[in-house]
């Protein structure tokens, strides 16, 4: 409420303009604005301006380049060291975990997660622009990676695996196929559980202990973090002493041996060769690889603006693909996996005081280090630690299902996207699952353009401004004007929806009236040549009539037929002069106003559909103005040589209230004149 009362401060009755100046429309303003030239070079001069070098445009473009030469040697050390590197530090620590753990994600051995968490890394210090996002493996690229890597590389192909199925039987009607799908489904549910169950005997029990006692230390590690955020210098690394622990007590207690527990078994130290991936594959893998680009660069650019936004500084999406782009392709010559943006790994650099690039170079070193030096000390850790770390982090993800009763309070579009996301991508995998449901998405923008929302428009008292006349009840229409505006663009998907809704909005049919004009003429054709035939019937009987006794009666008779074809040939609304104004029955529009405030781009198909609106309303005496047409409308409607009639320039106003002005005008002169 103290605001409210600010801003009625702000807003008192005293504060008010007035403006006196000339009615306008596009026809006036063509002929008082004068566009300035602009030359247009010729495409040899484009070419050679495009292949021109100086020192200037080099320097500017190895600048956006390598963004690193921009801020590294402006680099304040005294303000921004200690914070990169608790940042750097505080996220190496999580990159071990992740990177080992994201590995059993991708199908892969362990040792090449640490090589992903390493090149990649490293190099966007360099060609990155976002100075807080943590790049490295993450959970959903590595499954798609795993994905794939299965797909080519199956188990099958290494060793012999039993498998069985059930057959299902047609129904003969529809309800023995309803109940035969009832059945199929609790049967598929009661060999899955019987499947779990008949195998939970052969539950390594040591394997499951330590995973729960994992999971149990991760989970109260988060909860702890996240509560006692604000006390901690930087969070604790529940993920590195997990590993630690794991890794300790069993090379103590030798869990691969006594008790049978996997575990990531020899990881090589030291960096491998470079080796050429195998181009063979290329064609293979390549819808795969769209997906997994898509999916990488829409995280990291997403993660990149949030942070920017935050702290002030901008990012260039151009430059963040290219630096993903760098990162992954020079990163698969030393055996890495596809790599982007972590967003519980960015948080926690975040949080910890990371200022630049440096944070992300330090925690690469960290696992350079592990790589070179310690890594064999890692080879006893269980992988079921690793599988508890991956269960973890999945949190965040199974938490967006509260999403749901949000989408369903705010859109029921974006609803239908998240569900169709969710179930395309469990049924036909994470590459197909995208691409259904980019496509379901571009499928709901359609359905939005061709079902905007139509409103009919009214000024607020005493007041240029114009509000829907549904939602406010002090708004009402101005006499004989119908104020339209659709939020849509009006192009070929649309055009026939925006006419069909004019007509609807507004009431006048320029069809339907014309066509009960057309049958109003009929019918008074008819009326009157039946009672030229009448008259003709009394004509020939006057002067067959010869007896003089019966004149008088007869001229009687006369002017009361007269009388009768008068009263009958002269209707109330069937006069021509009527006929020639014919309207429906309590109609008064003269003038139709088009806000095209919320348009912002016209094809072919909608200026067709314009002009066919305005011709239709003219021949039932209606003018329509249009109003409010941004400049790349405008140019649209030039393109598509709209305006070969220079009069229809008139017919468009830059406000909605100089066309009101002006229908306001009409209506007085065909009312008084």
């Amino acid at each position: 409420m103290e605001h409210a009362g600010e801003y009625e401060t702000r807003l008192a009755p005293s504060h008010m303009y007035h403006v006196e100046r000339q009615v306008y429309n596009q026809g006036i303003l063509h002929e008082q604005l004068h566009m300035k030239d602009k030359t247009s070079r010729s495409l040899h001069q484009k070419i050679a301006h495009a292949l021109r070098c100086s020192s200037k445009k080099a320097k500017s473009v190895l600048y956006s380049f390598f963004p690193i030469l921009t801020w590294l040697p402006q680099y304040p050390v005294k303000e921004y060291l200690m914070g990169d590197l608790i940042s750097g530090i505080s996220t190496g620590v999580m990159q071990l975990p992740q990177g080992l753990a994201y590995a059993s994600l991708a199908a892969v051995p362990p040792v090449f997660g640490l090589y992903s968490s390493f090149y990649p890394v490293f190099l966007y210090t360099f060609f990155g622009t976002s100075r807080h996002i943590s790049i490295g493996t993450f959970a959903v690229i590595s499954l798609m990676i795993g994905g794939v890597a299965v797909r080519e590389a199956p188990d099958e192909l290494f060793e012999v695996m039993g498998t069985n199925s059930t057959n299902g039987t047609d129904a003969r009607d529809a309800m023995r196929v309803k109940v035969a799908v009832a059945v199929t489904l609790l049967s598929g549910i009661i060999q899955s559980l019987i499947a779990v169950f008949s195998n939970i005997t052969k539950t390594n029990m040591a394997t499951l202990v330590v995973g729960l006692i994992c999971i149990v230390l991760l989970l109260s590690g988060k909860e702890i973090n996240d509560r006692f955020k604000k006390r901690l210098v930087v969070p604790i690394p529940l993920e590195i002493i997990v590993v630690v622990i794991g890794t300790g007590v069993s090379a103590g207690m030798n869990l691969a041996k006594t008790y049978d527990v996997d575990i990531v078994g020899n990881i090589p130290s030291g960096l491998i060769r470079p080796q050429i991936p195998d181009i063979g594959l290329i064609t293979v893998v390549f819808v795969d690889a769209i997906a997994i680009a898509l999916v990488g660069f829409s995280m990291t650019i997403s993660m990149a603006k949030i942070f920017a936004l935050k702290h002030g500084y901008t990012v260039d999406g151009n430059q963040e693909l290219i630096a993903l782009g760098i990162c992954n392709s020079t990163g698969s010559f030393f055996q890495t996996f596809a790599i982007t943006c972590s967003m519980s790994r960015s948080l926690v650099q975040e949080g910890t005081g990371g200022k630049t690039q440096i944070a992300g170079t330090l925690s690469s070193i960290m696992v350079f280090l592990v790589i070179i030096a310690i890594g064999y000390l890692f080879a006893p850790l269980p992988q079921t630690v690793l599988a508890a770390i991956v269960m973890v982090n999945l949190k965040g993800m199974f938490k967006q299902f509260g999403d749901i009763v949000h989408f369903w309070r705010t859109s029921k579009i974006e609803l239908a996207i998240w569900i169709v996301a969710f179930l395309a991508s469990v049924f036909l995998g994470l590459d197909y699952g995208l691409l259904t449901s980019i496509t379901f998405a571009v499928i709901t923008i359609v359905y939005r353009t061709q079902s905007p929302q139509y409103r009919i428009l009214g000024p607020i008292h005493n007041s240029d401004i114009y509000c829907d006349v549904e939602l406010y009840e002090e708004v009402k229409e101005c006499p004989g004007i119908k104020i339209f505006q659709a939020n849509a663009p009006l192009y070929f998907a649309n055009s026939e929806l925006f006419t069909s809704a004019l007509k609807r909005k507004t009431g006048v049919d320029p069809r339907k009236i014309l066509a009960a004009k057309k049958k109003a003429q009929k019918r008074h054709a008819k009326e009157l040549k039946r009672l030229d035939e009448q008259q003709k019937k009394a004509v020939l009987k006057m002067t067959n009539d010869v007896d003089h006794s019966m004149k008088h009666e007869v001229m009687q008779d006369e002017v009361s037929l007269n009388g009768k074809f008068s009263a009958e040939a002269t209707p109330q609304d069937s006069s021509p002069e009527e006929l020639e104004h014919f309207v429906i029955p309590g109609s008064n529009v003269h003038s139709i106003i088009l806000d095209f405030s919320p348009v912002n781009f016209v094809d072919s198909v909608g200026a067709k559909a314009l002009q066919s609106i305005i011709k239709e309303y003219e021949e039932i005496g209606i003018s329509i103005y249009i109003t409010a047409c941004n400049g790349s409308v405008m140019d649209n409607l030039s393109g598509l040589r709209f305006f070969e009639k220079a009069s229809l320039r008139d017919l468009f106003f830059p406000s909605v209230h100089d066309a009101v002005l002006t229908s306001q005008l009409k209506g007085f002169s065909s009312t008084y004149l």
